[in-house]
């Protein structure tokens, strides 16, 4: 089983970096599993353009970002996975600048312009720390970005720690974070088991419904219908 790591900030040692390193040793104990890091920003240095290039040319989304010699490999290491982890604090009561800059990046995947069908079946856990506060809104950013690339399931956890670090918390405190987090990483790591035979949520198929109904109005010049029609799903 491969997992894909999305690290959301460049803190050594931070809350964020102990989170996945807790997450990384509870999947290991519970099976075969090999890890495909992305560190943020080095793996990913640039901001979104917004010059649209990876929604107007390529084959398939982002083949030609300007930023592709970044957003290839990273978008790979996905695709390669069985599911993925996406860890950020909070700043501002926000996800980091780095993870939002890795979200824009890939918003032309979403399920209304060029989806990747293998995104369908994976799984994503979304995690965010705060020494203070802000952690849900962190979580419900990724969250609703990433439905929208067409994965199966999301499963989130936030802890508002009111502490720098792990190791400031009282040891009971500390107890039943680390708790709820091994608990929330067992609950992803059968969702990838079970990935390939999990029913597609109503929701899901309701939105894919809608988004074909869409595109399937667009010009037959227009890159997002050529791509949906040869993909075979406006039939």
């Amino acid at each position: 089983m491969k997992v894909c790591v999305i690290h959301g900030s460049s803190r050594k040692n931070g809350n964020t970096e102990c989170t996945i390193g807790l997450v990384k040793k509870t999947l290991s104990r519970l099976g075969e599993v090999t890890f495909e890091d992305v560190l943020l920003p080095q793996d990913l240095p640039h901001f979104c353009l917004g010059c649209f290039a990876c929604m107007h040319t390529g084959e398939y989304a982002g083949q030609n970002c300007p930023h592709k010699q970044y957003t290839h490999p990273i978008l790979q290491k996905m695709l390669d996975s069985d599911g993925i982890v996406i860890a950020s604090p909070s700043y501002s009561l926000a996800e980091s600048g780095q993870v939002k800059a890795f979200l824009d990046h890939f918003a032309c995947t979403y399920v209304n312009h060029r989806p990747n069908e293998a995104m369908f079946s994976k799984i994503v856990f979304v995690v965010s720390t705060a020494a203070g506060a802000g952690t849900h809104h962190v979580v419900s950013n990724i969250a609703r970005s990433v439905r929208f690339w067409g994965v199966n399931r999301v499963v989130s956890y936030t802890a508002n720690l009111w502490a720098l670090n792990w190791g400031d918390m009282p040891k009971a405190k500390r107890g039943r974070r680390e708790a709820k987090l091994a608990a929330k990483t067992r609950r992803f790591y059968r969702l990838m088991k079970r990935r390939m035979h999990l029913h597609r949520r109503m929701r899901a198929w309701f939105w894919f419904r809608m988004c074909r109904q869409l595109i399937g109005s667009y010009a037959p010049t227009e890159p997002d219908r050529i791509y949906w029609t040869k993909k075979g799903w406006l039939k």
